[in-house]
């Protein structure tokens, strides 16, 4: 079984690389080319621990994952896990990678597919609320599909503005980072806002007249008691595009408008539609994107990270 560490899973494949198998899981979960179990849903106190099993052919996966928010107050990662890759045919294992990282990397390609689809092309900068792991990684997948130029972010202390700020020029060093001090102040500067953050509730206030022709994306909110979003996107909006169906019954950004009659549920479909072409948006229009994670976007980036990390000897094999 191949072992990959944190830096090695980080560095195997390029951006492109991820997103082109994070899209590729998206058409293989519309076409029913896959298995997807639900995934396990554990509270424990304020923690959450998910198992998420993924199924295709040639490979099935599974990933454990710990959410634990108090970690942000140790100075340690709010998400943790692994994630065992193994052979269909076989049941073998193959490859044992740290999910934390695995998790950033495909949520943050699964965040610059949800632009791709629902953002004029001519974009040039972002909002983003949340400088957590997740956040970091979807401002840089932002810009490697859009032509950044700067990026508005949620100031809320020195040390974490300073670690965003090294690690998005680690990848893209000539976009401009500009500190705003209230979400209010962000939205008026850029129309695509980025919500990556733990809150359970909206991370700011609006009205549904300065909501139209932005767009918004809600990454954080995992649990139906979370609302990361306030109700005047999704009522500006009309719709809803969302990364998996599962997700309906997850999270409070999809549950909640639908009950409170801010959308009908036949405008909320998921993002594979779009990429084969089953439902068309007006980009020019306020658009809203919610990611809840799905088992198969983890299956599929692990299958590419173990096919170069074989292919370029990258990794620790051990017998188990």
């Amino acid at each position: 079984m191949r072992i990959l560490s944190n830096q090695q899973t980080a560095d195997l494949l390029g951006l492109d690389e991820i997103i082109a198998a994070v899209e590729a899981a998206m058409i293989s979960y519309e076409d029913n080319t896959s298995t997807i179990p639900k995934r396990m849903h554990i509270d424990h106190g304020d923690n959450t621990l998910l198992c998420m099993p993924s199924f295709t052919n040639d490979f099935f996966a599974t990933k454990l994952v710990s959410v634990v928010p108090g970690n942000k107050e140790k100075g340690l990662p709010v998400t943790n896990g692994a994630m065992l890759l193994n052979d269909t045919s076989t049941g073998m294992p193959l490859a044992l990678l740290n999910a934390a990282r695995l998790t950033a990397l495909r949520t943050g390609a699964v965040g610059a597919i949800g632009a791709r689809y629902t953002t004029p092309d001519s974009i040039d900068s972002i909002g983003l609320i949340g400088l957590g792991i997740q956040g970091m990684h979807q401002a840089v997948f932002a810009c490697s599909i859009r032509p950044i130029k700067k990026i508005y972010v949620l100031k809320r202390g020195e040390e974490k503005h300073r670690q965003f700020i090294d690690f998005l020029h680690s990848y893209h060093s000539q976009i401009e980072i500009i500190p705003c001090s209230t979400p209010e102040e962000l939205l008026k500067k850029t129309t695509v806002i980025i919500a990556a953050t733990t809150s359970g509730i909206p991370v700011f206030n609006a009205n549904r007249e300065t909501m139209y022709g932005k767009h918004f994306y809600s990454i954080g909110s995992y649990k139906p008691s979370m609302q990361e979003l306030p109700d005047e996107v999704y009522a500006a909006a009309g719709y809803l595009v969302i990364d998996s169906d599962f997700a309906r019954t997850e999270v409070g950004d999809i549950i909640n408008p639908i009950r409170n009659g801010l959308i009908v549920s036949e405008n909320v479909f998921t993002i594979g539609k779009l990429i084969t072409g089953a439902r068309k948006i007006n980009i020019n229009h306020t658009t809203v994107f919610k990611s809840a994670g799905m088992a198969l976007f983890d299956l599929f980036v692990a299958k590419a990270l173990y096919k170069a990390a074989i292919k370029k000897n990258i990794g620790t094999d051990i017998e188990i």
